[in-house]
This record gives C-alpha cells, sequence and structure tokens, in this order.
C-alpha cells in the first residue's frame, strides 16, 4: 500500500489546502460537517490517482499536525467549566479509555481467535475519540456548552490516555513488558511525567510573555511550547501527547490571561484557530486517500463485526461509568449519555497508531484492516446520524427558535427588496401612482407584522437575543477597526493613536468572547 501515496512535500500540501478550499466553500450549501465532506472528498478523488496521495505517516501526524491540534484545543478550553466538570471528564477518559480497551480487546480475542495480547492492541489504538465534527454540530444547534466541554475535554485527554495505553501494550505482546505491576507502573510515570514537564513549559512560557508585548514575538513562543513540550517529552520518554495538553491548558487559563493584552490575546488566538483548520482539513483528507489504499471489501463482515465491537466497547464505558459520575455529583443526564455514546466517533489517531505498529507486528495486517474500516464506518455513519439524533432526543431545543428567526428574517430581507424593486418601478412608469401606493402600503403592512414577530421571538429566546447581541456587538468593532485603520491611511490619524485605539477596541472584542462563549 505503500508505493500507492506519494511522499508529504510542499506539492501535496498545496493541493490538499486547494482541496480542502473548495470543499469548505462547497460546505456553506450542503448540509454535511465539514469534517466528513473531507473524508468523502478524499474516499471520491483518491482511486482516480488525479492529485497526489500522500500517505498518512505516523511520525508526520504525531510530530507536526498533532501537537497543534491538541494546543489549539487546550488554549481554548474554558478551565471553568473543565474545573466544574473534572469528574466525569476524568472518569470516561481514564476508566472509559481503560473499560473499552478491555471489552473490545477481550471480544476480539474471542471472535477472531487471536492472542488477547494482540487484541488488547487493537482495542487500545481503536479507543481514541475525535469528536471535531460533532463539537461542530453541537454547536450549531444551540446544544448546551456544559456537554460539548465534557466530550471536547474527554477526547482531549483520552487520545493522551490511549498512546500510552498501546505503547505498554505492545510491549507486553512483544515481550518487553513481563509484568502487570511494571505496566501499570509504567503507564502513571509516562502520563504523570509528560503532565509535569509540559506544566513545567506553560508556566515558564507564561512568565515569559509577560516582558513583552509583541504579537508576533509571542505566537512563535506559544508554537515553541507546543512543538516543544511535544519533542521535550518523547526525549525524556514521557507522555508528549499530555505534555501538549498540559501545556495548553497553563498558557491559555493562565499565560494569555496574566501576560498578553487583548490584541495579543485575539492575534494568538486566529493564530491557532487558522493552525487547526488547516491540520484538520489535511488530516481528514489524508484518511480518505489512505482508506482508499486498502481493500476493505475483501473483509467485510469482519469490519462490520469491529465496527459493532467497538460501539459494544463504548456502550459499556458510557452507561457502565455514568451511574459512577453520577453518584458523585457528576450530573450526566441519560439523553447526554446516549449523546456521548454516539459522538465518539473515531479519526487519524487510530489509523496512525496502526500504520507505527512494525512491520513484523503479530496479526498487524488484520489490525490495520478492522482499524481503517472501522474508522470509516464510525465518520460516516456516526457522524451522518447525529444531528437525527440530537432532534429525537430534543436536544435542539435552540434550532426551531433560530430556524423561525431566520425564516422571518429572509422574508423582511425579500420584503424590503420588493419596495426596492417597487420603487425603480415607478421611476421607470411602470406603475402608476395608485397602483405603487397600493402595493406599497401591502408591503409596509406585511413588514410591520414581520418586525413585530421577530421581535417577539427574540425577546422570548434569551441566547438567540445574546447571540444576535454578541454578533451586531463584534461586527460593529469590527467595522471600527477598519474604519480607523482607512483613516491612519489618509493621513487623519497618527500612527500613535491608531494603536491606542486599537487596543482599546481588541479588549472590548476579548471581553465580548469572554462573556458569551
Amino acid at each position: 500500500m505503500e508505493s500507492a501515496a506519494t511522499t508529504f512535500d510542499f506539492y501535496t500540501f498545496f493541493w490538499l489546502l486547494v482541496i480542502a478550499s473548495v470543499v469548505a466553500m462547497a460546505g456553506r450549501y450542503i448540509k454535511v460537517p465539514y469534517a466528513l465532506a473531507l473524508v468523502v472528498t478524499g474516499l471520491a478523488i483518491g482511486p482516480s490517482h488525479i492529485l497526489p496521495q500522500a500517505h498518512l505517516e505516523p511520525h508526520i501526524l504525531f510530530t507536526i499536525l498533532l501537537p497543534p491540534l491538541l494546543f489549539e484545543t487546550a488554549i481554548h478550553m474554558r478551565v471553568n467549566l473543565l474545573r466544574l466538570n473534572w469528574q466525569p471528564i476524568a472518569i470516561y477518559a481514564l476508566g472509559g479509555t481503560l473499560l473499552s480497551t478491555l471489552v473490545v480487546g477481550g471480544m476480539i480475542a474471542w471472535i477472531l481467535d487471536i492472542p488477547i495480547e494482540i487484541a488488547l492492541v487493537f482495542g487500545a489504538l481503536i479507543s481514541p475519540t475525535d469528536p471535531i465534527s460533532v463539537i461542530a454540530i453541537l454547536k450549531q444547534l444551540g446544544v448546551g456548552k456544559r456537554l460539548s466541554t465534557i466530550m471536547e475535554a474527554e477526547s482531549l485527554f483520552n487520545d493522551g490516555i490511549a498512546i500510552v495505553l498501546f505503547t505498554l501494550l505492545v510491549d507486553a505482546a512483544t515481550g518487553q513488558n513481563t509484568s502487570l505491576l511494571d505496566g501499570i507502573q509504567s503507564f502513571f510515570v509516562v502520563v504523570g511525567g509528560g503532565a509535569a514537564l509540559g506544566t513545567l513549559l506553560g508556566l515558564v512560557a507564561s512568565r515569559l510573555t509577560r516582558e513583552f508585548d509583541d504579537h508576533f514575538l509571542e505566537i512563535t513562543l506559544t508554537t515553541i511550547v507546543a512543538f516543544g513540550s511535544f519533542l521535550g517529552a518523547e526525549a525524556l520518554h514521557v507522555s508528549g501527547v499530555i505534555a501538549v495538553v498540559s501545556a495548553g491548558l497553563i498558557m491559555g487559563s493562565y499565560g494569555m490571561k496574566t501576560g498578553m493584552s487583548a490584541t495579543t490575546r485575539l492575534s494568538v488566538s486566529s493564530f491557532w484557530e487558522y493552525a487547526a483548520f488547516i491540520v484538520n482539513s489535511i488530516v481528514f483528507l489524508l484518511v480518505g486517500f489512505e482508506v482508499t489504499l486498502v481493500n476493505l471489501t475483501s473483509k467485510g463482515w469482519a469490519i462490520i463485526g469491529a465496527f459493532a465491537v467497538v460501539l459494544l466497547g463504548r456502550t459499556v464505558a458510557i452507561y457502565g461509568l455514568s451511574p459512577l459520575v453520577n453518584k458523585i455529583h457528576g450530573n450526566v443526564p441519560r439523553k447526554w449519555q446516549h449523546v456521548l455514546l454516539w459522538g465518539g466517533l473515531r479519526g487519524a489517531i487510530p489509523m496512525a497508531l496502526v500504520l507505527g505498529l512494525d512491520s513484523n507486528f503479530p496479526g498487524r495486517n488484520d489490525i490495520l484492516f478492522l482499524t481503517f474500516g472501522v474508522v470509516l464506518l464510525s465518520l460516516l455513519v456516526q457522524g451522518l446520524t447525529m444531528k437525527p439524533l440530537l432532534r429525537q432526543l430534543k436536544l435542539t431545543r435552540l434550532e426551531s427558535k433560530r430556524a423561525d428567526h431566520g425564516r422571518l428574517a429572509s422574508q423582511i430581507l425579500a420584503g424590503e427588496a420588493a419596495l426596492e424593486e417597487l420603487e425603480r418601478l415607478k421611476k421607470r412608469k411602470v406603475l402608476s401612482s395608485i397602483t405603487y401606493e397600493r402595493l406599497v402600503n401591502e408591503y409596509r403592512e406585511k413588514l410591520k407584522q414581520l418586525r413585530n414577530e421577530i421581535d417577539i421571538l427574540t425577546l422570548a429566546d434569551e441566547s438567540l437575543k445574546q447571540a444576535q447581541e454578541k454578533e451586531a456587538r463584534r461586527m460593529a468593532l469590527l467595522m471600527e477597526k477598519s474604519t480607523l485603520r482607512e483613516a491612519e491611511r489618509n493621513g487623519l490619524l497618527e500612527e500613535e493613536d491608531l494603536q491606542d485605539l486599537i487596543m482599546e477596541i481588541d479588549n472590548q472584542l476579548e471581553n465580548l468572547r469572554e462573556e458569551y462563549t
């Protein structure tokens, strides 16, 4: 399969960006999550070989692509929500990953009649969840922030836990780790060491940001922290993933708050949001390309069975641990448990892990087929059915109101456009004054009624009103910035005064972001 793929070079990178941009623009007109659209695009154009198909090499994913994804999520993680929900996050991330690994490994060993240590490797590598597209759907439909936080944070931490567990199980399967006690000890050393290193680097970088106010330099510093924490942890043989997450949490909750100006915080946030967008686009396209390199049809029933087993493992983990979560006041309702189960999509990390297995690893080819098939089914089956599930669970209570608002707003725009057209027809003498007045009065009365309806709808829904106010304030502030820069270009405003005014507006934008997120 490697022979069908090309080296990941700048030429390949350029065409991946082109494809991702086209898919993103098309995504404005189709109702498919962006990540899923990218995978489907990769699947569609992969067999034609008309475009370069880069191989999803593990060292590229883990060293170059993974740190930006983890760091961006971590710096934007609301620490107050993380602190309030640490019980369900910790239980689902740690206990859920371990439980899923055991259930999946045990079932696969029984069904395929392979050694348990080999099956457990598959159970560990398939456990990391990747709910990127699901989180986007939750935000789009107005589902509660707390549920999104639990899903996102669980995924953030179970990536690191699963990778560490996978590494230890591979060592055990190849005879390098002979004791269960040694394995448990190594697990906590690797996880704890990564957390300690990431925290230390995050604190040092946070302290450095206080010494200067230069957004270019501080963006560079955060980039060094993101990649440096991963590389440093790997060099010390501790978890690079946990190190990146820890460093990102420290930078986002402490360094950016205490050591960066509002302008710098906005610049840093925008940079990492863009970096995550680019990396996600590349990763999901590569997932689509990679699957086309493997003939999955020959093992169709085995893949469907493995997918069912993986869902069973997730089911046992979520429903089995939720009573414990709720007993310690984690407060995860039954409906949320359904979303956590079905929203646990599998993504690029399992594929990178299985590709990273040594070619001599026992049963590698079977595990590779199963992994690719499960990832593909997870993205397509679960991803495409999340919206219907949320509607069925009645967790999209804001969706209907927002749809009503959009319908009324569109009718108002259409009515105003009709009035402009009537005015044009009158000026061209196509309409008589009597006909013009009668039609205009009809439209004005209709518009008055529509505006009353939209006002009532907005007043009745506080979250809808807040969303409108936030967007209106943001657009107004951005217009202020644009106008001030234009004034400076025209010589009406001095550069020093411009910077002071821009900083004041950026402070307001930052406060707006904090207030409503």
